[in-house]
């Protein structure tokens, strides 16, 4: 059996790696689409799996043709938007599934940030040209390859103050990339079970994010000031700047986005395939030290 993965390099597909390198699944080539500028050393560690790069984009056709020829299962890893071109040249050469990594985003009220990944998901759903699976991952963290709580640690790290825009009670469901990882693999290790299913992929805990502010600063052992601006001035603000100060961080429609519970139940994958995602408290604390170690190494550098 044939495996192709997009995304292999980034941080839940080393994880997915690390878990197919040591169980075996029987496939004879994992074949890994990446980039010119991608950096593949790190999968040189999988030596029991039959690694093969291949440089290409996935938004040309004529690539994905020849990329999914002989190829039995599909990991879509590296974005929602190539889940469409990956199906239907995946039906053309006879590929048998298709599991995609897509994401919870679809569930906001915004119709701009869902609208897309409802339109794609739902063609696909609709017309399923081959087996498929979709895996819905809340906001990922995990170690310093993360992009959204490495940033918020960084951040409290550095300075006394927080501005929170709102009262920051929303709740959040953040899912280790390494819970993600061992997902993907139980997926690919119970077809019967898992195929042509949906499955949203979650944290254990629902999270104030005020209290994940407070995790990271406990373990930290910073005194940060968490300092609320109201709703409408925080939006007021992220306008002006969305406006009139090129490269503003954020946008308008961003500080109503901070506002949205985003918990998702992940009991089907639970009771499909064993999904036990670790507990914020537990991962965001292994984060965190490995980002002190990692600021302890660079001063002894």
């Amino acid at each position: 059996m044939k495996l192709l993965i997009t995304g292999a390099t980034g941080n839940s597909g080393l994880f997915f790696l690390e878990h197919l390198n040591n169980n075996s699944l029987n496939y004879d080539e994992i074949r890994c689409v990446v980039r010119e500028s991608t950096n593949t050393k790190a999968l040189e560690q999988f030596g029991n799996l039959n690694i093969k790069c291949v440089t290409g984009d996935l938004t040309d056709a004529s690539f994905l043709d020849k990329v999914t020829q002989d190829i039995d299962t599909i990991l879509n890893i590296a974005n929602i938007r190539f889940s469409p071109l990956l199906a239907t040249y995946g039906q053309k050469n006879n590929v048998k599934w298709l599991i995609g990594v897509h994401t919870t985003g679809r569930y906001s009220k915004f119709k701009s940030a869902s609208s897309e990944y409802i339109k794609i998901e739902d063609t696909l759903l609709n017309t399923r040209p081959i087996n498929l699976t979709i895996l819905r991952p809340t906001m990922i963290y995990g170690n310093m390859k993360d992009h959204n709580m490495k940033k918020l640690i960084k951040f409290l790290d550095a300075f006394p103050i927080f501005p929170v825009f709102g009262k920051g009670k929303n709740l959040l469901q953040p899912v280790r990339a390494q819970d993600l990882g061992k997902a993907y693999y139980d997926v690919l290790s119970n077809p019967k079970i898992t195929q042509n299913k949906e499955y949203n992929l979650s944290g254990k805990d629902e999270v104030e994010y005020r209290t994940i502010i407070k995790m990271i600063t406990h373990k930290l052992n910073k005194n940060v000031l968490i300092f609320p601006v109201p709703l409408q001035l925080s939006y007021k603000i992220a306008m002006f700047g969305q406006n009139f100060i090129p490269g503003f961080p954020i946008k308008g429609e961003q500080v109503l986005r901070m506002q949205e519970d985003k918990v998702y139940s992940h009991l089907p994958a639970t009771q499909d395939f064993g999904y036990d995602p670790m507990s914020f408290k537990e991962g965001i604390e292994l984060e965190v030290e490995e980002y002190l170690a990692t600021k302890r190494g660079s001063k002894n550098d």
